[in-house]
């Protein structure tokens, strides 16, 4: 079979694994084929892995990005390919209870800077980019049930060219400034963050720690969505996909998931830094895609244009 047939049969596979439509099809045809080529190339020359930060909203896209990209660069392209997922690093549900109660209730809430464990994360980054192979454990966070397992993921970093995928809604996202903290983003911080501490306690956390790891990306690139409320939907549809899959792999029942109304409530957390990141972002990464309501991608933007 020729490398086109064998990655038209991939990607055929892969979309019917992952129950996706005619909309991946077309993304993979017309901009991430190319763009696995680009991070195999860095890779190949390259005296250690790379590490590239795939930035993107809840739903949009990004870790069905990744595990097309981590199916497709060993088997077609002699390329490992890993991926980190940011949401592993989260805090268990019991330390993020008392960052509530020493700094914001909101902090209890999973997702924003601040509320990941960030010195392992850093950790494992250095480990995995490190050019000596080695295996690197990563913690495994449970969404459905809000919370850390006790599982670890092992990956093995070989002698290969390497990309390591860190992907995640806050991956190279940049600090505001202070005159943008000075007004609620919406009636959701009007209500709950009025006086300002918690979006000041996210901010700082990004000027710090999180700068501090996002400075060791080889390489940035951003899914963007049309508008922040095409997040609301996407996520519903990422919940009903989490339940959906735990389901099929499980004989025991598992937890529900958000409702509807649960999930509007979650995605404003994420509301401030993600449109700021629709903003900033196209001007830092090394390519952004923008997106429609479907998820196709309308065009692709790089730094350098």
């Amino acid at each position: 079979m020729s490398n086109e047939a064998s990655s038209r049969q991939l990607l055929e596979d892969f979309i019917e694994t992952h129950r996706l439509n005619d909309i991946f099809r077309r993304n993979v045809e017309g901009h991430f084929d190319a763009y696995a080529h680009r991070l195999a190339k860095l890779a190949t020359a390259s005296p250690r892995p790379i590490i590239v930060g795939i930035n993107g909203s809840q739903g949009s896209g990004k870790s069905t990005l990744s595990a097309y990209l981590s199916q497709i660069m060993p088997r077609l392209l002699g390329v490992d390919c890993h991926i980190i997922s940011i949401d592993d690093f989260y805090l268990t549900r019991a330390r993020r209870v008392k960052l509530a109660s020493a700094v914001h209730p909101l902090l209890a809430i999973r997702g924003v800077p601040g509320t990941h464990e960030y010195l392992r994360l850093a950790d494992v980054l250095a480990a995995v980019s490190d050019p000596d192979p080695k295996e690197v454990a990563v913690p495994v966070f449970d969404k459905l049930k809000d919370d850390r397992t006790k599982k670890v993921r092992k990956i093995q970093i070989s002698a290969k060219p390497t990309v390591v995928l860190l992907e995640g809604w806050c991956v190279g996202i940049p600090a505001q400034t202070a005159l943008s903290l000075a007004v609620p983003a919406g009636r959701f911080e009007f209500v709950n963050d009025n006086s300002g501490v918690w979006r000041t306690y996210v901010n700082e956390q990004l000027k710090g720690p999180y700068a501090s790891i996002f400075s060791t990306l080889d390489r940035l690139s951003m899914l963007r969505p049309p508008l922040f409320e095409a997040v609301f939907d996407w996520r519903v549809d990422q919940e009903n996909r989490l339940v959906a899959g735990r389901q099929m792999a499980s004989s025991v029942a598992p937890p529900k998931g958000m409702s509807v109304r649960e999930v509007q409530e979650f995605v404003e957390n994420f509301r401030r830094l993600t449109c700021h990141a629709m903003a900033v972002l196209p001007e830092v990464a090394d390519e952004t895609w923008d997106l429609q309501a479907d998820r196709l991608i309308l065009g692709e933007r790089t730094r350098h244009e």
